[in-house]
């Protein structure tokens, strides 16, 4: 396995990398500044090629300075490149890379860090990496089928409520003026829609006033413990999708617990940094609840998980056989493994149930529509109107 060899760096820690001043601010508190600057530009994608790039040079041997190097000569983005090449001189100056890397706590995140860190301590940095690459890998691969799922019916969905707006708003009222000359009583049907017409401003006003304030609500409450409370019970008692997110999420923990597991982490430390990774507030509160547990009275994880619904039995069960036969990163890896193809499927089969569902409720709005314009001229072809 190959080492990463720092100890020839060291000797340049005593002698800062000179840099060209510019006023007050040195050039790399300068390019500091420019980096921050474009901190959320560094994502998942952006992750997953620098991780898995790097593990795969490291483990060929390559030493840190040129993996570096070879991976800023692909990066096409100014802002990435000046990224990693400051990264790389903090490295080169003495610095651990989980050190370097933790300087920037907002694109990094501590659980990044701290798996850098293990893998520094344990010698097994290359792998390491190569799990953090296969994570934000998988992450990408989820939310593109996540996306992929939504956007159909959101699309669908849009250009439903703009057929209705223009049809209430511009050929309803047509009708009804044709209508009102006859001088006939119109059909309760077709009042309805003229009354519908009449409003139709203030309907989708409305409706667009609730989208607005859902949407900022969700911008400026979604991190407060109310919010994430309420909405992941509300998205628990959706069919069908409650378990597809379920789904997701277990599959996120299973990986992270694969990873920290394999480098041998402690129990405790391992839930500290899995809580860091899930965004899901019934797995982070049961997470919660079962390190106390683990840490405080003695329990083992399978005990202290076997008492939260959002964890299946089986998943407790397995967990319970790898702590018995202390092989924790296999069972993990098989339950990730099995999450990933059950998520792949489901999300299929949504997207496949999701298109007719769509198409006949756009049928329903656009055929009501339209029974209640025709309804009084085969009225009037009767002579009953």
């Amino acid at each position: 396995m190959a080492q990463i060899d720092l100890s020839k760096y060291t000797q340049q820690a005593k002698t800062p990398l000179s840099t060209p001043k510019t006023g007050n601010k040195s050039f790399s508190e300068l390019l500091n500044t420019e980096i921050r600057w474009m901190e959320k530009k560094f994502a998942a994608k952006e992750k997953e090629a620098f991780y898995s790039e790097l593990g795969l040079l490291l483990s060929t041997g390559v030493n840190i300075k040129t993996a570096f190097e070879i991976i800023e000569e692909e990066m096409v983005n100014k802002k990435h490149r000046a990224l990693l090449e400051t990264i790389k001189n903090a490295i080169i100056s003495g610095k651990a890379i989980h050190e370097a890397i933790g300087a920037y706590t907002t694109i990094f995140s501590k659980y990044e860090i701290q798996s850098i860190k293990i893998g520094e301590e344990t010698g097994k940095l290359p792998e390491v990496l190569k799990e953090l690459g296969a994570f934000y890998l998988s992450s990408i691969k989820l939310k593109r089928q996540i996306v992929g799922v939504l956007t159909y019916p959101i699309v669908v969905i849009s250009m439903a409520i703009l057929i209705v707006y223009f049809m209430l708003s511009y050929v309803v009222p047509v009708f009804s003026d044709i209508f009102t000359q006859t001088g006939g009583e119109l059909p309760q049907l077709t009042q309805l829609l003229i009354r519908l017409s009449n409003k139709s401003d203030f309907i989708f006003y409305t409706l667009f006033g609730i989208i607005a304030g859902i949407w900022v609500m969700h911008k400026t409450q979604s991190k407060k413990e109310w919010y994430r409370h309420y909405t992941s019970a509300l998205l628990l008692k959706i069919p069908v999708v409650n378990k597809l997110i379920q789904k997701i999420y277990l599959a996120r923990f299973c990986q992270t617990m694969k990873l920290l597991t394999g480098a041998k982490v402690m129990i405790n430390d391992a839930l500290d940094l899995v809580l860091n990774m899930i965004e899901y507030y019934p797995i982070e509160k049961a997470l919660q609840a079962a390190k106390h547990e683990v840490v405080m009275e003695g329990k083992l994880l399978n005990e202290s998980l076997e008492a939260h619904s959002i964890f299946p039995k089986k998943l407790v069960s397995l967990i319970k056989l790898s702590e018995e036969v202390n092989a924790p990163e296999v069972i993990y890896e098989k339950l990730y493994q099995q999450y990933a193809t059950e998520i792949e499927h489901q999300q299929a089969v949504i997207g496949k149930l999701i298109e007719p569902i769509f198409i006949i409720l756009l049928g329903v709005f656009v055929g009501f529509i339209l029974v209640a314009m025709y309804l009084p001229m085969f009225e009037m072809s009767t002579g009953s109107f």
